[in-house]
């Protein structure tokens, strides 16, 4: 069969077509490259080149387009950062003194109200308290009783004190006339005028008498020893009487209370006809002339947080600082107590209980690279941005090291670079991408 194809002029794969051929024509072979062929080719192969471009360009990375209007983008710039944590306060007084029922009794009158200005020793409120004033009473009646007992101890002993001087006066009178009288006889003995018996009685009256005046001199040490005791330790019960008695007429008084300072009363519980207990507390008044703030810091700053660090306040338009005065150990609640006062005079127009909102630095200030604060924080923890590219377009995830944060600002240790464009909103969109396409272009 082969062989007569031949003859007659076909090919072997053309065994399809019904070809003819004559002695005078031949065989012409396919040509496998053809330009339409060519052409096809070619563009399979730039198909094939895109593909793989795009593949080693996009397809390894994960990619999100995002509208720019919907992303907040900030600039890495190098400035000063000041690391200061935002503290809310309340004003209060620096100076509040309480009025307390110091021994209780019955409200008999009240002179004012709660919220009223008042000056120093201005009446307040009056109780009634008949069992201190029976008490004073009593006291002063022993003070009276102690009085009366020193007087007639003084008067007794100086009565002794006279009739010892008076003993001493008459043996003395006894020894010097018997001294005189014996002097006078013993030259009469020799001469015989004079008896020895009555020189030996004379000698014997005469030692007398002065063993009687060395017995009325002990017994007069001893009476004033004695005296000078007893009058001391009386005059030592009537000092404590004395005080005694000014203590309950101090606090019978104190049944008027009276303004301590000058300045508002902000408590008053009492009505009259009501009872108060002693110490029971009446009211309150703050002094109006200079305040402080109380604040409250989270537990995290505890270690950080000094007497003397500095705030700043805008009050009425204008900054104030404060200084830190006391900081209080105990946490509660997870925070603890600050108290802080104004550097200068307070601010005027301050309101007991007005909330301010101020800004206590915690570090020094240092020249570094900042980028500005934002939700994308929170979301990565600051291992990683995305960093915008020169086209501005196109904004790819890049490792950071950031360091010390406040609410306006971050401080830039490593992995970026003054003027590097950031999108520095929240992440929530992104963490699962490697690069994010911008449909417009952000100015």
């Amino acid at each position: 069969m082969l062989s007569a194809a031949l003859k007659l002029g076909r090919t072997p794969d053309a065994t399809n077509d019904d070809v003819i051929l004559s002695a005078m024509d031949r065989a012409i072979p396919r040509r496998l490259l053809t330009p339409r062929r060519l052409v096809i080719v070619v563009g399979a192969l730039l198909i094939v080149a895109i593909a793989i471009y795009a593949y080693i360009q996009f397809g390894r990375l994960r990619t999100l387009s995002v509208g720019a209007e919907r992303i907040t983008i900030s600039k890495v710039s190098y400035e000063t950062f000041r690391e200061y944590i935002p503290v809310t306060g309340n004003v209060v007084p620096r100076t509040s003194v309480y009025l307390d029922a110091v021994d209780g009794g019955q409200i008999t009158a009240v002179y004012v109200e709660a919220g009223e200005l008042v000056i120093k020793g201005q009446p307040l409120v009056v109780l009634k308290n008949t069992k201190l004033q029976l008490e004073v009473i009593g006291r002063e009646a022993q003070l009276t009783e102690q009085l009366n007992n020193l007087s007639a101890t003084s008067l007794s002993f100086e009565q002794n004190r006279l009739r010892h001087q008076r003993e001493l006066i008459e043996i003395n009178y006894q020894i010097d006339r018997l001294s005189r009288h014996l002097a006078q006889r013993r030259p009469l003995l020799l001469t015989g005028a004079a008896a020895q018996s009555e020189l030996t009685d004379l000698e014997a009256d005469l030692k007398y008498q002065r063993a009687l005046r060395s017995a009325v001199l002990d017994a007069q040490r001893v009476d004033e020893g004695a005296q000078s005791a007893q009058i001391e330790t009386l005059r030592e019960a009537i000092v404590a009487m004395n005080k005694n008695l000014t203590i309950t007429r101090e606090n019978l008084d104190n049944l008027m209370i009276t303004a301590p300072i000058s300045g508002q009363i902000t408590l008053l519980e009492g009505h009259v006809g009501e009872s108060r207990a002693a110490g029971q507390r009446i009211g309150q008044i703050d002094d109006l002339e200079a305040f402080k703030v109380s604040a409250f810091i989270d537990e995290f700053y505890l270690s950080r947080v000094t007497i003397g660090q500095v705030a700043s306040v805008e009050i009425n338009g204008a900054t104030r600082e404060l200084e830190i005065v006391k900081v209080y150990p105990d946490v509660r609640n997870r925070q603890f107590e600050v108290e802080l006062t104004f550097l200068g005079h307070a601010p005027e127009l301050m309101r007991r209980g007005q909330t301010v909102r101020m800004r206590l630095e915690i570090g020094q200030p240092s020249d570094t690279l900042v980028l500005k604060n934002g939700a994308f924080f929170g979301d990565t923890g600051g291992a990683w941005v995305f960093v915008l590219d020169e086209s501005e377009n196109i904004a790819e995830r890049q490792n950071v090291r950031l360091g010390r944060r406040n609410p306006e600002g971050i401080e830039i240790l490593d992995g970026l670079h003054d003027g590097d464009r950031v999108i520095t909103s929240s992440y929530g969109r992104f963490m699962d991408v490697d690069v994010v396409r911008l449909d417009a272009v952000v100015d």
